[in-house]
């Protein structure tokens, strides 16, 4: 049963009986793996390990694609977690199945979200492309949640400019595309880059300063901005790198504002009542007392 296994393995915990078979595994065999309980069947025709991804199994259950927002998050994308399952289809409605195996008459309840797919249906299909998932984005999530999944799904080499201009999209979803930044590291740093652009103040991503490395925002010449989401900022040792950056900022003459998650999220008020006030007092740029003290530039884009 080893054989079996691998092959699930290789294709991502699941696989349709058509694609065991190409790879050498037999019906006879399929069916044994089952009964000796190695392996288990999802549907007709699909079987998966016990460690297969939850998101696929539901899919295959349900009778759809993974897409949008739930296929961009297993590629590493940023996106918004709405907590649901977000699924393409090209079968009609009465074809799909709850993950119970009764009628999907209200996919809401299931925590599934549906997205009509493009092309004809194909059995051994689970998933959309990055581009198909993006295009569905584009439809179901909010604008600035769109564009940092964007940003992020470029930045992690995931698709290009040329292929997002090649989609089929309205003109107001073109005018998304005029705000990505494939520079963003993070969904949070693009969500306050976005934030700060609807009040006219423009900044910088990932600039490099020499002397302390690469700062997520710079505003003018010399506001600083670093966006502290939980994952990278968490232990004692990012902690203590943060202070060490922060210091060396100061002592250059920078300014700098860390912000968290919740804070970008949920209370962009104080962000952008803060930084308003830096802009509208100029201290975001060098002044002739920085010049005189010896303070300037030294970042890079």
């Amino acid at each position: 049963m080893t054989h079996i296994i691998d092959v699930l393995s290789a294709h991502g915990g699941l696989a349709h009986s058509s694609t065991l078979q190409a790879d050498g595994v037999s019906l006879a065999m399929t069916r044994l793996a089952v009964a000796r309980g190695d392996i288990v069947r999802i549907r007709q025709g699909w079987f998966a390990l016990d460690t297969a991804p939850q998101a696929l199994v539901n899919a295959v259950k349900v009778g759809g694609r993974l897409s949008c927002v739930s296929l961009l998050r297993l590629h590493g994308v940023w996106c918004v977690d709405d907590r649901l399952t977000h699924l393409s289809h090209t079968r009609r409605l009465t074809r799909l199945r709850a993950p119970n195996g009764t009628p999907l008459t209200r996919p809401e309840r299931w925590g599934i979200r549906l997205h009509p797919a493009r092309g004809s249906h194909d059995a051994a299909r689970i998933v959309d492309s990055i581009d198909e998932a993006l295009l569905s984005v584009f439809s179901c999530q909010a604008r600035d949640d769109v564009i940092a999944s964007i940003d992020s799904a470029l930045n992690l080499g995931l698709t290009t400019m040329d292929r997002l201009s090649a989609l089929p999209l309205s003109a107001e979803y073109r005018t998304y595309l005029e705000l990505v930044d494939s520079a963003a590291q993070s969904g949070l740093e693009s969500k306050a880059r976005l934030g700060f652009r609807r009040r006219g103040i423009r900044c910088r991503s990932q600039v490099f300063i020499r002397g302390v490395g690469t700062v997520d925002l710079l505003i003018g010449d010399r506001l600083v901005i670093e966006c502290d989401g939980i994952t990278w900022h968490s232990s004692a040792k990012a902690h203590d790198e943060d202070c060490r950056r922060d210091l060396e900022l100061h002592r250059l003459g920078y300014i700098v504002i860390r912000v968290t998650y919740r804070q970008v999220m949920f209370d962009w008020a104080s962000i952008d009542e803060v930084v308003r006030g830096y802009v509208s007092r100029r201290e975001h740029r060098w002044a002739a007392r920085h010049r005189r003290a010896g303070l300037r530039s030294t970042c890079t884009v």
